[in-house]
């Protein structure tokens, strides 16, 4: 999430699913196909032994429901991608992300009707145009609720689940219309396959043993073949995903402002079982410093910060937000009465109880922003990936982004092009005969 000066911003038995006697809701054809879908992504989860390369220190039950955050995230993302084309409206746009996210959580996990396990959003959706960098997610009254998608547009689509606590944040980048007649070229073909390169790198960088300030390194050699049309977005903070919690202790710091020192306090060594959201934002133009947008932000966090409010709309809307959305950032749309909660909320940020993210912007109109967000854990030898690849870069547009930048360092180029998945070793005849 990106940080402003004011604040910090995010072997095992499958889930249960409905049976066949659920309600004709969750029994229709999408949402069985669906949970076949989950069902069989979830079979694939591996629960290799304590040797696999692969294998983490976290409860295989914990990572399932990782797994499981994911490929609903996943799912609302493709959602919002299939709709996001010219005409389109940021507002419905986000709408959608959360509705399928909220349709696809009440899917799953439903066994334990005393004790119901907690699941929805992590992160509501938030869709951020051209030089809008992040945390757009507007309400119907805003200004910007009615701005329509054009050709061209690049958009940074955002968004997350979590199941009991365990959140999946995902995050890509998008080209409005682009296809095979309307190529991506130039400074937009650039800035994606930076964006693109920049997230492959940082994972096969990290391991057990490394240092963070090791990954802020590497990157930082691997700018040097975008610059100066590329740059990164300076005070970007990818947190540790903890329990209930996107903003862990541990962060990476992939673009560090001058304020920001590699201090004891911020170094870290990477541990197996560590999970992360690595996020990702670079731009075209030659500021690097995030702005404030003029529209209001949207989403806010719950503190651990205590105050008794005054204000009874306050009262009622923080009351409200501990049972919607609990540790999770929310959307003021979530509410019931959102002209009364854009009253309520701002004795509760005055005051601590929330902590705003911002909406920000590059200075100039004319930048271009792109944005990737991957969670990941680490594994013993490397990182496995919880969310999925970027669809639209790796997939749908992989043939129509025509980069001509060639990365400059050997050494970084032969990182990128090595797997995230080390090959199993071979068995020695030994280890066959013991067999």
């Amino acid at each position: 999430m990106f940080e402003s000066p004011r604040l910090i911003p995010v072997g095992c038995p499958p889930p249960d699913f409905p049976s066949s006697s659920s309600s004709s809701s969750s029994s229709s054809s999408s949402s069985s196909s669906f949970i076949d879908f989950l069902f069989s992504e979830m079979a694939t989860i591996p629960t290799q032994p304590e040797s696999s390369p692969h294998s983490t220190a976290l409860p295989a039950d914990t990572l399932t429901k990782y797994k499981t955050a994911a490929e609903i995230a996943s799912k609302a993302l493709q959602s919002v991608i299939s709709k996001a084309s010219a005409g389109a409206s940021l507002l419905s746009l986000c709408q959608e992300g959360d509705k399928v996210i909220e349709e696809s959580c009440a899917l799953v996990y439903n066994k334990d009707k005393k004790n119901p396990t907690k699941k929805g959003i992590a992160f509501p959706c938030t869709l951020s145009i051209n030089n809008v960098l992040c945390h757009f997610s507007p309400l119907p009254t805003d200004p910007g609720a009615s701005q329509q998608l054009q050709d061209g547009d690049v958009i940074k689509i955002l968004l997350g689940a979590q199941i009991d606590g365990y959140a999946s944040i995902i995050g890509e980048t998008v080209i409005v219309g682009a296809s095979q007649a309307s190529p991506i070229t130039g400074p937009k073909a650039d800035l994606l396959a930076a964006a693109y390169n920049v997230t492959e790198l940082a994972l096969r960088l990290v391991r057990p043993g490394v240092k963070n300030w090791e990954v802020t390194d590497g990157i930082a050699k691997l700018m040097k073949s975008y610059s100066p049309a590329v740059k990164g977005m300076e005070g970007m903070i990818s947190h540790q995903h903890l329990s209930n919690a996107i903003d862990g202790k541990k962060t990476i710091n992939l673009f560090p402002t001058s304020e920001q020192h590699r201090d004891k306090d911020s170094t870290f060594i990477f541990e197996e079982g560590d999970v992360f959201g690595l996020d990702v934002l670079l731009t075209t133009g030659q500021d690097t410093k995030a702005k404030a947008h003029i529209d209001r932000t949207s989403i806010f966090q719950k503190t651990s910060s205590t105050y008794q409010l005054k204000m009874k709309t306050s009262r009622a809307t923080y009351g409200e937000i501990v049972k919607k959305a609990g540790a999770f950032p929310f959307t003021l749309r979530t509410l019931e009465d959102q002209a009364k909660a854009r009253m309520g909320v701002k004795e509760c940020v005055q005051h601590g109880l929330l902590k705003e993210f911002d909406v920000t912007t590059t200075t100039d109109p004319k930048d271009l922003t792109a944005q990737y967000f991957v969670t990941f854990v680490v594994t013993k030898t490397g990182v496995s990936r919880i969310t999925p690849t970027p669809t639209f870069y790796t997939g749908s547009a992989s043939e129509i982004i025509k980069s001509e930048v060639k990365i400059q360092d050997e050494e970084l180029a032969s990182t990128l092009a090595r797997s995230l998945k080390p090959k199993k070793a071979k068995k020695t005849e030994n280890e066959t005969e013991t067999k």
